[in-house]
């Protein structure tokens, strides 16, 4: 029974063990499980947590997203890094000129930075009109570049679809009115997995309808036809010494040069304050875009400008240089422009930066700026509309940080007050913003100005709550643990007791009860005139018995008695100091198997148990031999006391204070008691104890050998 119930709980753990290792397996090493999506599905754009940007400003409205930074190699990267064959399907839209965007495939190590991953792009280019695909180590490599007919538009929707399959690609674009141009690659020395994702270069974009499906070899042979693929050869850019590149490459610059050349002299930001304040000016000047929502915003050497125009105009991107005609009206710090015509010139690089602290952008010197401040977050929520208001403070000043169209890294709800945070946007000293609650706002173009600096103080009234908890429950388990040890110890202290009341009875008592009866016996022969030497000197006898009885039971309660002695040996001399001389008593006495060193519980246990039923067998059962066996297992260490007596009936009714305390102890080690007895054909006591495993033998013999040594040396040394 033991064994089953054994069996039963290890292959309950063994099952619980399997199970845990899978689920960790599937959760840590998902490639297991899955190597390509597993069907068809539309990527979510809206989802913040899904997406990891790496440089832009990324903006989601009406199912598009949108980078609108002229920023060089904005990447916004999703989905696991396992995925090996899948094709992405998405709408996209270049916003600006000389610069290209497109689809990013099997990526991994993303960084910012220009082509700062490892991983495979393909795209539209509008400097040559191209379809290009090609794959970046922290640098550039270019496989295929294909003209697309009439030519790569911006504002224009383009369908683009990028596939992979073992290491053959294949990339599509599809215009408006239903051209379609195809690239196939083979890079024998591919990247087998990565995740995918949305990139510009140079110019901002915008992408819808993102899909996502597994790809096979069918899906590639559909895609190219009789295309055959080209093997992965990094192209050279045109050099000045070939006839076409002049036209290909230069061409559309120098058109729109001509086209956004201005012969009107613009003015500096920073003289619009020595204008009348009494009647609104017209004025044009000339900036880089800082923010395009929810105002838009340009600024030049001198400074900075707010803008609100009612005409249309093509969709601006942070860091273009635009030209901007209207009426301009001072306010204490800045100036702001109205009624403005826009005109963009150029794509510019985008403005760094200035770095103050928040005293110095309260004092209204950087209004209207692109700065960067530093401050710790003491609240944070949504208006409703997609904006985050964040309450900043830094040393004494306080401000509000807005995040308009809530970008993609971090995620506002990652946030934790407390938390030391950076962010770039335009310092505004404008009620609309501040509500008058603060000196300045901070206008974000997205979340992933905000940069984390450092966490939260560990010392917050949580975590000081969650610590009380803490110590109060380690008391609990500290003061629980005690009491078991305390009622562990007096439990012992209690079996001691009654294992030495045991040892009382075998012994003293049943001498010292024998020495009552020989002094009442010589008493009353004293009455009667009876000669008493004999009875005295039985007296005297039974005297040295108990005497030595005692001296034998203190020295047995020793444990270098029996380590120096042996078990068998100590039995053996136990039962011929119980037998007279007169006695014919036989004892034999036998050892099977190897001697092992046996734990000090369980020898003295077996010697306990030994002496109650030598004794039994001397005094009660009138036998003429009397063999005692000790046999070693590999396990197991076996008592057997046995002799040729009168027996007796083996009952409950029968077992006196001697066989019970027997009975107890053997119980004491988890050990087998048995009693065999017939009347008139003898009695076995039989003892059967479990051992340890050996190692755990020996090193408990060991540390009991120390332990005497250190005994005896510490006497020699107090004698």
């Amino acid at each position: 029974m033991r064994s089953v119930t054994r069996r039963s709980i290890f292959l309950a753990l063994l099952a619980t063990a399997s199970l845990a290792l899978f689920t960790i397996g599937a959760i840590k090493y998902p490639s297991i499980m899955h190597r390509w999506p597993t069907q068809r599905q539309i990527v979510s754009l809206e989802k913040q947590d899904d997406w990891q940007a790496f440089g832009g400003t990324w903006q989601y409205a009406d199912g598009v997203m949108s980078n609108n930074s002229d920023e060089r190699g904005a990447k916004l990267m999703t989905g696991p890094e396992y995925w090996s064959n899948y094709s992405v399907d998405a709408d996209v839209l270049l916003l600006g000129q000389y610069g290209d965007a497109g689809l990013i495939i099997r990526a991994s190590d993303e960084e910012k930075g220009v082509d700062a991953y490892h991983g495979y792009m393909a795209g539209l280019r509008d400097l040559d009109n191209t379809l290009m695909m090609g794959r970046a180590d922290y640098g550039w490599r270019e496989y295929a570049a294909k003209a697309v007919l009439p030519r790569v538009f911006a504002q224009q929707w383009y369908h683009l679809k990028f596939l992979a399959f073992d290491c053959d690609f294949a990339v599509s674009a599809t215009s408006q009115n239903g051209e379609t141009t195809t690239i196939a690659i083979r890079d024998p020395d591919c990247i087998k997995s990565g995740r995918f994702g949305l990139k510009s270069y140079n110019t901002g974009a915008q992408w819808r309808n993102v899909e996502i499906q597994p790809a096979t070899q069918r899906d590639l042979t559909a895609m190219i036809g009789n295309l055959q693929p080209e093997l992965a050869v990094p192209r050279q850019l045109p050099t000045g010494s070939e006839p076409a590149p002049h036209d290909r490459y230069l061409e559309p610059i120098e058109r729109d040069l001509q086209a956004h050349r201005s012969g009107v002299d613009a003015q500096t930001i920073s003289s619009l304050r020595l204008l009348s304040p009494d009647a609104p000016s017209f004025v044009t000047v000339q900036g880089v875009v800082t923010l395009t929502s929810p105002m838009l915003y340009i600024q030049d050497s001198t400074g900075g400008l707010a803008i609100f125009s009612s005409h249309p105009h093509a969709p601006l991107q942070i860091g273009d240089d635009i030209e901007v005609r209207g009426d301009v009206y001072l306010h204490d710090f800045s100036s702001e422009l109205r009624n403005a015509d826009i005109r963009l010139l150029w794509s510019h690089t985008p403005v760094s930066p200035v770095a103050v602290a928040a005293s110095q952008a309260a004092t209204g010197a950087f209004d209207a700026q692109y700065v960067e401040v530093q401050g710790r977050l003491a609240e944070k929520h949504e208006d409703g509309k997609g904006t985050g208001i964040l309450t900043l403070e830094d040393e004494s000043q306080s401000f509000i940080a807005v995040v308009n169209g809530l970008g993609r890294s971090p995620h506002l709800d990652s946030l934790k007050e407390k938390s030391k945070l950076r962010m770039r946007g335009i310092c505004v000293i404008d009620s609309r913003y501040t509500h008058d609650l603060t000196a300045f706002a901070l206008l974000l173009p997205s979340s992933g100005d905000i940069e984390v600096l450092e966490g939260p103080p560990w010392w917050s009234p949580a975590h000081i709550l969650e610590l009380a908890i803490c110590i109060l429950l380690l008391s609990f388990a500290g003061m629980t643990g005690f009491f078991f040890v305390e009622r562990w110890r007096m439990q012992a202290v209690l079996d001691e007791r009654q294992r030495l009341a045991h040892e009382m009875h075998d012994t003293l008592a049943q001498s010292f009860a024998g020495l009552g009866f020989q002094l009442q016996a010589i008493c009353d022969d004293v009455k009667d005139g009876i000669e008493i030497m004999p009875q005295l000197e039985l007296a005297q006898g039974m005297v040295r018995n108990s005497h030595e009885e005692a001296r034998r039971s203190i020295s047995a309660l020793r444990p270098e008695h029996l380590e120096s002695v042996g078990l068998l040996s100590t039995l053996e001399e136990c039962a011929r100091r119980m037998i007279s001389k007169s006695s014919s008593v036989e004892i034999e006495t036998t050892s099977k198997g190897d001697i092992q060193n046996i734990p000090l519980r369980v020898s003295d246990t077996l010697l306990r148990i030994g002496y109650e039923a030598i004794a039994n067998s001397i005094r009660h059962s009138h036998c003429s031999r009397l063999t005692i066996t000790v046999a070693y297992g590999k396990s197991t260490v076996e008592l057997i006391v046995e002799d040729d007596g009168m027996g007796f009936v083996v009952s409950s009714d029968s077992a006196g204070f001697g066989i019970r305390g027997m009975h107890k102890r053997a119980d004491n080690i988890s050990a087998h008691f048995r009693i065999d007895s017939v009347p008139g054909q003898g009695t076995m006591v039989h003892v059967l104890a479990t051992l340890p495993p050996s190692f755990l033998r020996e090193l408990s013999h060991r540390w009991l050998i120390q332990l005497q040594m250190r005994k005896m040396h510490d006497k020699r040394a107090r004698n």
